[in-house]
């Protein structure tokens, strides 16, 4: 597959979803989410396809569509996880249904800015455009696989393998919840660079993009946490029927959680170091380009014919200084002047 291939089928995935966007359904919401973030690693490697200014303004729409996206999916979290803390706490529940019903006013106010956003954006019609393959430009074959945008796939993956490493080292053993988010965000974007490295075969072992989700994911609900403890601190004072002793209730029992999260993160620090290790291995030996392997084939072959003809000639064979040697390379158009 192309980098086109991949960004036609995220536009596809956006407008599967955009009905159950506009209805609020959270599944849509999410998945339409996670379709933007593909988008707008995939953009960048599209402009032998487009022109790089379209590109970048498409880059501009896709990211505010996944912000009005985002701030949807963060009330939906933190709707959720309180529902989860009042089953836990019930001596809290009072305060906490407070909290989410709060929180369900703001999700309501969030997604009629979305639908607005949405509208104003034009973001059906621009994505039918996208999706009908209309504004692309066509390419050779040959272009489509052995283009630009495997070099800077490759060099984006090498810088952002060696900065989640260095993010997991800088994070330390002791939890401090800057350095974690760092570290999760690191994580985030190498995943969705290395996804598309997998699907262009760049990257053959699928289960690398496993080991960085799963560690994603548990810095995800580690942050989750932080993020709604540290509102929740804030409640009473904006809320006096919120109770502060049941927030601190809810408190040692979040802490207790955020502890846990983050001893299975460090148990998973070696295995993220082999990962990134593993992905920045694997396309730095996939660097050499389709015109170079094309050319080393053919050294390989008329090295091994020439090896054939002098052992020929040692055994006297009259025919051993006559090889025809017909090979079939694909090569770039190059303009001989």
């Amino acid at each position: 597959m192309t980098p086109l291939n991949l960004f036609q089928r995220e536009v596809q995935t956006i407008l599967s979803n955009q009905a159950g966007v506009f209805d609020g359904n959270r599944d849509s919401i999410h998945d339409a989410r996670i379709a933007t973030r593909r988008l707008r690693e995939l953009l960048p490697l599209t402009y032998q396809w487009q022109r790089r200014q379209h590109a970048d303004e498409l880059g501009t729409m896709v990211k505010r569509m996944g912000r009005s996206l985002g701030r949807v999916r963060d009330t939906d979290v933190r709707i959720d996880l309180l529902r989860y803390l009042e089953a836990r706490t019930p001596d809290a529940a009072p305060s906490l249904v407070l909290a989410r019903q709060r929180e369900e006013r703001e999700r309501l106010t969030t997604m009629r800015k979305l639908v607005k956003r949405f509208e104003r954006l034009g973001v059906d019609r621009e994505l039918s455009r996208l999706s009908c393959g209309g504004p692309w430009h066509t390419t050779s074959a040959w272009a489509a696989r052995s283009g630009a945008w495997r070099e800077l796939l490759r060099r984006r993956i090498e810088k952002r393998s060696h900065a989640a490493a260095d993010a997991v080292t800088h994070a330390t053993g002791v939890y401090f919840p800057n350095r974690a988010h760092a570290t999760r965000i690191a994580l985030k974007k190498l995943r969705y660079t290395a996804e598309i490295a997998v699907d262009t075969a760049m990257v053959t072992n699928a289960e690398l993009l496993r080991t960085l989700k799963k560690s994603q994911d548990v810095l995800g609900d580690l942050h989750d946490r932080q993020a709604l403890m540290d509102e929740l601190r804030q409640a009473p004072a904006s809320e006096p029927r919120i109770d502060a002793n049941h927030i601190q209730l809810v408190e040692q029992l979040v802490n207790a959680e955020i502890n846990e999260l983050h001893a299975r993160f460090l148990q998973r620090r070696m295995q993220i170091h082999q990962a990134c290790d593993t992905i920045g291995a694997s396309v730095r030996r996939s660097g050499l380009t389709a015109p170079a392997l094309a050319l080393a084939g053919v050294v390989a072959i008329v090295t091994g014919l020439e090896a054939r003809r002098l052992i020929r000639r040692r055994r006297g064979d009259p025919d051993g200084d006559t090889v025809a040697v017909r090979v079939a390379v694909a090569l770039p158009d190059v303009a001989v002047k």
